[in-house]
């Protein structure tokens, strides 16, 4: 069973300041700001990655920050206010490893506990084209392409259920 944090807990709005009620939404009872009219969730963070490919190898990143400083992860991160999931792999993309990824096709989900953040549902994008030069930047210590027999084991459980997917497709649906 998880044991992670607790839920983060509304107290106050963050738009006006006034004490939260707790109310019913139709689904349950939940965290509500009667001037604003408005509920607060505690949903999933939502997050993006990359599978980027070079001949027979994919593009993994060695983190230079924590969580899990030092091990390998698929190039990705948050999704920012304003941004699809689409133009965020592509922002992370560029963010650590220099690289101008076009032509996403989405490989499938994953949702996993986080302890630092209570959970995050993670979108896996293969990039069907790329332009640049692979150089680590902002988070990353390292950068490479391993083939299927060399890939360093990764940090991220979503990654790890992604890579799973990426394989799958790959011999099952021959993408190219």
């Amino acid at each position: 069973m998880y044991s992670g944090p607790e839920p983060f807990q509304w107290n106050y709005c963050p738009i006006c300041g006034g004490k939260l009620e707790t109310r019913d939404d139709g689904q349950g009872d939940r965290p509500h700001c009667v001037p604003c009219r408005r509920f607060y969730y505690s949903n999933p963070i939502p997050a993006a990655c990359c599978f980027v490919r070079q001949g027979d190898g994919l593009l993994f990143v060695q983190r230079a920050v924590e969580p899990c400083k030092g091990l390998w992860t698929l190039p990705g991160g948050f999704v920012e206010l304003g941004e699809t999931t689409e133009e965020a792999a592509l922002r992370e993309l560029e963010e650590e490893t220099g690289l101008t990824g076009r032509g996403l096709r989405l490989i499938g989900a994953s949702t996993q506990q986080s302890r630092y953040s209570g959970a995050v549902t993670v979108l896996g994008y293969l990039v069907e084209g790329w332009q640049g030069e692979p150089v680590p930047k902002t988070d990353a210590m390292a950068l490479d392409f391993f083939d299927h027999q060399s890939r360093p084991p990764l940090a991220f459980q979503a990654h790890r259920e992604l890579l799973a997917t990426f394989d799958a497709l790959m011999g099952r649906a021959g993408i190219t």
